[in-house]
């Protein structure tokens, strides 16, 4: 009796956490971690908000029409505060990468270049500069 009772305490645990729906990149279908600084979002033009691991995974599903959207935001590198996109420069290249390797780092303009002279990046982008070419260039 106490076997059984274990067992079948057993399966409910494991199909309690399986039912636990994990909060994935719309993009590349990582696992989120809420707490990252790398995290991103797109408020969708349904009004919905994606979420995705990565600015890189963002602008791949936002620029490819994956996820069409008006608004995207992401959390600024040093201050990881929540800003608009449209506030902050994209950073590509350097010794900064992100959860799955070569980002684009969100910056405030005005710490833009000092990031790029201390990380040895490329340039920084507005965020309609972020094109596919550019995204094409980040792997």
């Amino acid at each position: 009796m106490r076997r059984r009772n274990f067992v079948v305490g057993g399966l409910l645990l494991v199909g309690a956490a399986a039912c636990k729906k994990e909060e994935r990149c719309l993009n590349c279908g990582m696992k989120i971690d809420r707490a990252s600084a790398w995290r991103v979002e797109i408020v969708t033009d349904s009004g919905d908000v994606a979420q995705f691991d990565s600015p890189r995974c963002a602008f791949t599903s936002w620029r490819g029409g994956k996820v069409r959207g008006k608004t995207l935001r992401a959390q600024e590198y040093y201050d990881r505060v929540w800003k608009d996109g449209r506030e902050l420069r994209f950073v590509a290249g350097g010794d900064v990468a992100g959860p799955m390797g070569p980002d684009l780092v969100p910056i405030d303009p005005p710490r833009a270049t000092k990031f790029i002279q201390d990380h040895g990046a490329d340039r920084a982008y507005t965020e309609d500069e972020v094109t596919a070419d550019v995204l094409a260039h980040l792997k």
